[in-house]
């Protein structure tokens, strides 16, 4: 299988599944004032999307101490209102900062998630919250 990397491509074995995470900071400080992320995911076989944040859920609130569970919403890809998905939005503390977070997860296959986050130090500003949805809204689906 040829793969298409930002550098360039590489060839891996059929059996390898992309479980690759982009990661875009903003400005050179780190920790990072802000962040993105997109990271691929695979449900599980017996999930569905909403048992798959569920169980997303659970994994980020016993791995994060703290996190805590703004909002969480039903939302179709804006490019392609057939994907269905979810958003949430959360912060937590760590080493004695904390921080925000969005993510939003689509299903853009069988079985396949692609997950957006987007992460402050501060809580999101009007602009920050443009730059989310003006991302969001940007992705446009291969194929």
């Amino acid at each position: 299988m040829e793969y298409l990397l930002q550098e360039g491509t590489i060839n891996l074995p059929e059996d390898f599944v992309d479980r690759t995470v982009n990661t875009f900071a903003l400005g050179s400080t780190i920790p990072a004032p802000l962040s993105v992320t997109v990271a691929r995911d695979k449900m599980l076989p017996d999930e569905d999307m909403t048992i798959y944040i569920k169980r997303q859920l659970k994994l980020l609130q016993s791995h994060i101490k703290g996190y805590k569970l703004v909002s969480q919403k039903e939302l179709s890809l804006p490019s392609n209102n057939k994907i269905e998905g979810a958003q949430i939005e959360a912060y937590y503390k760590t080493e004695g900062r904390y921080y925000y977070q969005k993510q939003a997860a689509f299903q853009i296959e069988p079985k396949k998630i692609l997950v957006f986050s987007c992460t402050s130090q501060e809580q999101f500003t009007e602009a920050q919250n443009k730059l989310w949805q003006d991302l969001l809204e940007s992705f446009q689906l291969k194929g």
